[in-house]
């Protein structure tokens, strides 16, 4: 299951605004702010001014527009005409509803409305630019592994090493890290709180623990998905929780359960299966999210650690599945993720150990870019 708080109101379409037919909008005037249909565009409209500019609605993407040019959820899809449209689709200049973007423009450059707004809007689809990693500092530290970590406000971090059993909140110094704080653990996720402490999972505990990272003292948090056991965790930007949990089925993990919660504890929507009553995940041990509300889970499939990584809409729809790329992911060197995180563009990155590359994926899981590390 997977629980989030950030679900799309519905919005019901308007249609032209000269007649009482309801009719589609095609044309919105500048001058006036009226949006209208064909007949109406030259009926009605025409008849009262001659002057005015008029903008046909699949053009908008060519135009340089005032910002208060459109609303989009005012405009009808041309495809689903019951259906508001909420994306400018960059590739293919027109504007889309939530039932365009799985079924025709998956991987598409989309755009929403304030950025459309603020003229982001290019006039051809932007080409994919080499990436290019570069080593800018490197630092040295006495765990054997780094297995999780997480990032504090003030630059300092918390890293564990399962094989160990250490979790250390380190300051970053000249070449080295100096620890600040050392425990005797293993974790299972972690994730850095708003306020600067730390949540982690443990083994046999169905609450996530917080480390306070003043004190380094640790205490039961709130957030409880008993009768599973939290694996993942994930702190969203809007202060959501979002927790893989599991059912501690050995060694096939039959049962998947993530739950997004809020700063009280509370259980905001659960994610466990399909609409055909599948399971969605296996075993969630990696997460995060776009800025539109996607979940992006790494999901254990086997004892052996094959995986995938899926992607969730807010309304708990799997919008794409990846498996890695066939070229390099073979079953000698099968898609082992390490860890997953978005960009602020809302690129998903995912690490491949075995094969010592990063997989760039869109919002939406669809491949877009293999980076090898040197």
């Amino acid at each position: 299951m997977v629980f989030a708080s950030s679900i799309q109101k519905s919005q019901i379409p308007v249609g032209c605004q000269l007649c009482e037919g309801g009719n589609k909008i095609q044309w919105k005037c500048i001058t006036c702010d009226s949006l209208m249909c064909d007949k109406c565009k030259d009926g009605v409209h025409l008849k009262i001014t001659k002057d005015h500019r008029i903008l046909n609605i699949n053009d908008i993407g060519k135009q340089e527009l005032s910002k208060d040019t459109i609303i989009f959820s005012d405009v009808k899809c041309d495809e689903h005409s019951q259906q508001a449209c909420c994306l400018f689709c960059n590739t293919c200049n027109k504007l889309i509803c939530p039932k365009c973007i799985t079924k025709v423009h998956n991987g598409h450059e989309l755009i929403e409305e304030e950025d459309y707004k603020k003229g982001k809007v290019e006039q051809k689809p932007k080409q994919k630019s080499e990436i290019k990693l570069e080593i800018s500092k490197e630092y040295t530290t006495d765990l054997t592994y780094i297995h999780f970590i997480a990032v504090c406000s003030d630059g300092s971090m918390w890293m564990a090493d399962n094989i160990k059993s250490k979790l250390q909140h380190v300051k970053l110094m000249e070449n080295r890290t100096e620890v600040i704080t050392s425990l005797n653990t293993q974790i299972y996720g972690i994730a850095t709180t708003h306020s600067n402490d730390i949540l982690v999972t443990t083994t046999g505990e169905t609450k996530l623990k917080l480390i306070n990272t003043m004190t380094g003292q640790i205490t039961d948090s709130r957030y409880d998905v008993k009768p599973l056991y939290p694996v993942g965790i994930h702190v969203t930007s809007d202060h959501r929780v979002i927790i893989g949990g599991w059912s501690g089925d050995i060694p096939c993990h039959r049962k998947m359960c993530s739950d997004g919660v809020d700063q009280e504890g509370k259980q905001l929507q659960e994610y466990e299966h399909d609409k055909h009553n599948k399971p969605l995940i296996t075993y969630p041990v990696f997460l995060t999210n776009t800025s539109n509300g996607n979940i992006c889970v790494v999901d254990w499939l086997d004892k052996d650690h094959r995986s995938r990584v899926v992607v969730l809409s807010p309304g708990g729809d799997i919008l794409g599945t990846y498996t890695g790329h066939p070229d390099v992911n073979t079953k000698k060197k099968p898609f082992n993720p390490g860890g997953i995180l978005t960009t602020p563009s809302d690129n998903i990155v995912v690490t491949d150990m075995d094969n010592h590359l990063l997989h760039i994926l869109s919002d939406q899981g669809q491949m877009y870019y293999l980076l090898q590390s040197t």
